[in-house]
C-alpha cells in the first residue's frame, strides 16, 4: 500500500507536469499511424498515374525537372516499383517533383518542409521547435513511461474480486465514476502497446537508447559505407537508366522501390537503396555503391548480412506506427494513441474534481468550526 501511494502520487504530479506533451505526441501520432494512406489521398494528383505502354527514360525525366527547375540541383530520385506510381526527383532544397513516368510530364511539386504530414512530424518529433522541442519531447516520452508502468501498477487490484471490475467501465454509472474508469481501464488496455511506440521513439530522441538497442541484441552499428568512383578522361557519366538497371541486376527479392542518391561531386559514388515487399517481420533492403561513371559495383551492403540491430533499426519506424503488423497493427497503434492523448485530459478531470472536494471539504469544515 506504501509503494502504491508513492506511484500515486509520482503518478499525479509527473501527469500534470507532462500533460500538454503528451497531448500534443499522442494526437499527431494518431495522424501519423496512417501516414502512408493519408498522403496517398491528399496528394493523389501528382502519386498516382495512368499506366502507359512504354515509359520516358530516367534522363529525359531528369531533363524535365531541371528545365521546370533550373537553379536547384537534383538530390535523389525514388523509382516505384507499381507501374501506377509516378517517378519522384528531390531537390536539395527540400522539395519533390513527381513525373509521369510514362509522358514524361512533371505533375507537380511536394514542399516539405510545409506540407501538411511534414508539420505533423515535426510537431510529434519536437513540437515544432527544433532540437530544443526534441529534448522536451524525448524527457516527456521517459515520464509517460513511468506513467504508463506506475498505472499498471495503480489499476492492478487488491483482491480477485474486484478484477472484473477493473477490465469494464461503468457505463451506467455518473459521470465521475465514468471519467476515472476512462482514464484506469482504457489506459491499462493501450499501455501495453504505448509502451513498445514509447520505446521505439525513444531510439530516435537519445542515443544511448539506439545504443542500448545494439547491445541488447548483442551486435555491432554497422560502419557508414565510403566508396569512390574514377573519373575517367572526358569524365562522362553513365546514365541513371543504365544504373537503375545494374542496382536491379544485384536485386536479391521482390522490389518495391529503388532510391538513387546522386554523388556530390566527381569522385563521389552513385548510392542505391532497394527497397523489398515486405515479408516477415522485418523491413527489407539492401544498398549498392556504383561507380558514376562506369557503373561498376563498387561495394555493398546486404539485409542477409546485416546484424540484429541493423535489422531491429531498419525495422523501428514499422514497429513505431504498428506497420509491421499490417493494417490491424495500425489500427492498434492508432487507438493506442488516441486513448493516450485522452489520458492527460481525464487525469486532469480527475484531479481537478479531487481539488474541488477537498476545497469543499475545509470549507464545510471551517463552516462547522464557527
Amino acid at each position: 500500500m506504501k509503494l502504491k501511494s508513492v506511484f500515486r502520487l509520482l503518478h499525479l504530479w509527473l501527469g500534470l507536469s507532462s500533460g500538454l506533451v503528451v497531448f500534443i505526441v499522442a494526437s499527431t501520432g494518431c495522424i501519423y499511424a496512417f501516414e502512408e494512406e493519408i498522403r496517398s489521398v491528399v496528394h493523389s494528383d501528382v502519386l498516382e498515374v495512368q499506366p502507359g505502354s512504354s515509359r520516358q527514360s530516367l534522363e529525359q525525366m531528369i531533363g524535365a525537372v531541371k528545365e521546370s527547375n533550373p537553379k536547384q540541383k537534383i538530390k535523389n530520385i525514388r523509382v516505384y516499383s507499381d507501374a501506377a506510381r509516378s517517378v519522384e526527383i528531390n531537390l536539395k532544397n527540400n522539395t519533390g517533383v513527381y513525373v509521369d513516368p510514362y509522358t514524361g510530364k512533371v505533375l507537380g511539386s511536394i514542399d516539405r518542409e510545409s506540407e501538411f504530414l511534414a508539420v505533423v512530424l515535426k510537431i510529434h518529433r519536437s513540437l515544432y521547435l527544433g532540437e530544443p522541442g526534441k529534448i522536451i519531447t524525448g524527457v516527456s516520452a521517459f515520464i509517460f513511461l513511468f506513467m504508463l508502468i506506475s498505472g499498471i501498477v495503480l489499476w492492478w487490484p487488491g483482491r480477485r474480486q474486484k478484477l472484473k471490475q477493473k477490465f469494464t467501465l461503468a457505463r451506467n454509472a455518473g459521470w465521475k465514476r465514468l471519467n476515472y474508469d476512462l482514464h484506469s481501464v482504457l489506459g491499462f488496455y493501450a499501455s501495453w502497446i504505448i509502451i513498445f511506440t514509447v520505446l521505439t521513439g525513444l531510439v530516435w530522441s537519445f542515443k544511448w537508447m539506439e545504443s542500448g538497442m545494439y547491445s541488447l541484441t548483442g551486435s555491432v552499428k554497422e560502419s557508414p559505407v565510403k566508396a569512390k568512383s574514377t573519373m575517367p578522361a572526358g569524365g562522362k557519366t553513365i546514365s541513371m537508366d543504365e544504373l537503375l538497371q545494374a542496382g536491379l541486376a544485384q536485386a536479391t527479392g521482390t522490389t518495391k522501390e529503388q532510391l538513387i542518391f546522386l554523388p556530390e561531386d566527381s569522385t563521389g559514388a552513385v548510392r542505391m537503396n532497394i527497397r523489398y515487399v515486405k515479408e516477415g517481420f522485418y523491413t527489407k533492403q539492401d544498398q549498392f555503391f556504383f561507380d558514376q561513371y562506369t557503373g561498376t559495383l563498387l561495394k555493398e551492403q546486404l539485409f542477409t548480412h546485416s546484424s540484429a540491430g541493423d535489422k531491429l533499426k531498419a525495422t523501428n519506424y514499422n514497429i513505431h506506427t504498428g506497420k509491421v503488423l499490417g493494417l490491424p497493427g495500425q489500427l492498434m497503434v492508432f487507438f493506442a494513441a488516441l486513448i493516450s492523448a485522452s489520458l492527460p485530459v481525464t487525469g486532469f478531470m480527475l484531479w481537478l474534481r479531487k481539488r474541488r472536494d477537498r476545497i469543499n471539504f475545509r470549507r464545510r469544515e471551517n463552516g462547522s468550526v464557527k
